[in-house]
């Protein structure tokens, strides 16, 4: 019997379950997939991937390096990404901003150094004065909200 969907499981530096997702068979790499909620704090094991018109809805992905990876068009609503490293990440066309709740997508701490943001919707994201930005990235014209530092 043919499937319209391939596996694909996630497992952190020591081996650890992240979970198991399925995407459509003709996708790239994790592109078009459905990873809302995913839980992947701290990890690298997501960097450079791609992730490209991706639901990734809540997802908590604090102090990840996701260095590299391409979020283009990806729904990011909600997710946590303190501390993340997103350095030279394509996050065009993606939407961090308020989740259906009115919940901020969390960016405290994060490094979007290099990072490509046009068309970026960010407006109600919350950063800190740790948050690294492009080169030029105003992150009070993007309608972002600066908020107290992390302890």
């Amino acid at each position: 019997m043919a499937t319209d969907k391939r596996r694909v499981a996630f497992t952190d530096e020591d081996g650890d379950h992240l979970g198991v997702y399925y995407l459509p068979a003709d996708s790239i790499d994790c592109e078009d997939g459905d990873f809302s909620a995913l839980c992947a704090m701290g990890t690298a094991v997501l960097r450079g991937r791609s992730f490209a018109r991706s639901n990734l809805y809540w997802a908590i992905l604090a102090d990840s390096d996701l260095s590299g990876c391409i979020f283009q068009g990806a729904d990011l609503r909600g997710a946590n990404l303190r501390g993340a490293n997103l350095a030279g990440a394509n996050l065009r066309d993606a939407d961090l901003g308020l989740d259906a709740l009115g919940g901020a997508t969390r960016v405290q701490g994060a490094d979007f150094s290099g990072a490509q943001l046009h068309g970026c919707k960010l407006e109600g994201a919350q950063y800190d004065d740790s948050t690294r930005f492009p080169a030029g990235f105003d992150p009070v014209s993007a309608g972002m909200i600066e908020t107290a530092p992390r302890r």
